[in-house]
């Protein structure tokens, strides 16, 4: 009996600890203020060009890579 009492116990403490864990991230995320249109075109655009040189530089490699075969 003490054992099933000590279960549900834990078992409740996870769920409150879960819940008030969940409402701080979306007291959170509220808080943020919102991007604004400028500065999220800026962003998008800097984001594109880190892909394309991600991109550039693994086609570099694997010519480099083939190279050396």
């Amino acid at each position: 009996m003490r054992r099933l009492v000590a279960g549900l116990a834990a078992g409740s403490a996870v769920l409150l600890a879960s819940a008030a864990f969940a409402c701080d991230n979306k007291t959170e995320t509220a808080e943020q203020p919102e991007k604004k249109p400028a500065v999220a075109e800026k962003t998008k655009k800097e984001t594109k060009q880190q892909q394309k040189e991600k991109k550039a530089d693994q086609a570099t490699n694997t010519v480099a890579q083939a190279d050396k075969k």
